[in-house]
């Protein structure tokens, strides 16, 4: 329909349909009585940035009627070598968080109702569930569709926007319904937002320099199951200070740890997303190869 839209016009109308789209599922979830239902409200959330990603391809810009047009969600090629630091990587960065709050007199480490071996399968097949379903249906708006289409802005701005678009975009949820208990809101909304942007620039680097959207999909999903993991192994009498507001889904020590490891995957990637970032056509993030890593230099 519109054929000379800017990259960032794009990104402009995307941002617009997905928050809509989520002030409209967070009260459809609070009308249909969805909350008892995790599978229900879960499946009617995550599908919005989906829904707001097929309306572009299909309907605003219809590059979804041309190969190239799907080839830019990333979906099409795995990302092979940034899969164990998305796992293993962020698995860390939640398992270290927790151990420096077990060190301190606020809580202590406890063994799970179904032990360890039972808690640690549990963790493999949520991640690979929710890495091919719910945290996949989010990432392929944010930084399969949306990330992208702002790196004209230059890549941290990217980042940075696509974090704050990410964020906003769970306020229905967490303002509209009771399903995020997250203790005082004057709190936890700040926290929130440092959280998603700090993980927005942690997700974003896996996302541009093997040009794949698997890796970003994987961590995200590894995220939400190891901080629920780590929170059956622990004890205290803090509940909201220790699961909201230092650990959990976006504690002040998670923040703090997916900042470090934002850093750590740029410079681990660098010559890939510095050179990803400068031959990225507008349509798509291409990945890097080893020869032509290593004749790129300099940061965009």
């Amino acid at each position: 329909m519109f054929k000379t839209l800017t990259d960032t016009s794009k990104a402009a109308i995307f941002t617009a349909l997905v928050l809509i789209l989520a002030v409209a599922a967070a009260l459809a979830i609070d009308a249909w009585g969805l909350a008892s239902n995790e599978l229900a409200w879960g499946a009617v959330w995550s599908i919005t940035p989906v829904l707001a990603t097929l309306i572009m391809l299909l309907v605003v810009t219809r590059e979804g009627y041309s190969r190239k047009g799907w080839q830019s969600l990333g979906l099409h090629r795995l990302g092979l070598r940034m899969w164990p630091i998305a796992f293993f990587g962020t698995l860390a960065i939640t398992v270290a968080a927790t151990a420096a709050v077990w060190a301190t007199p606020l809580a202590s480490v406890t063994a799970p109702a179904g032990g360890i071996i039972n808690s640690s399968v549990k963790l493999v097949v949520q991640v690979l569930v929710l890495a091919t379903t719910f945290s996949l249906a989010e990432e392929i708006g944010i930084r399969g569709y949306l990330l992208p289409k702002l790196l004209p802005l230059g890549r941290k701005r990217a980042l940075l926007v696509s974090g704050l678009v990410w964020a906003t975009w769970h306020m229905p949820l967490l303002l509209l319904t009771s399903l995020i208990p997250v203790g005082n809101k004057v709190i936890s909304v700040p926290l929130f937002y440092a959280a998603v942007i700090a993980a927005s620039f942690f997700y974003g680097y896996m996302r541009i320099a093997p040009g794949s959207l698997w890796p970003a999909s994987i961590a995200h999903a590894t995220h939400n199951s190891a901080w629920v993991l780590m929170v059956s192994f622990t004890a205290t009498s803090y509940p909201v200070l220790v699961n909201s507001y230092l650990l959990g889904d976006s504690g002040i020590l998670i923040t703090a740890g997916a900042a470090l490891g934002a850093v750590l995957v740029s410079r681990f990637a660098r010559r890939d997303v510095d050179r990803a970032r400068r031959d990225a056509s507008p349509h798509m993030l291409e990945p890097v190869t080893p020869t032509a890593a290593t004749a790129a230099s300099g940061q965009v």
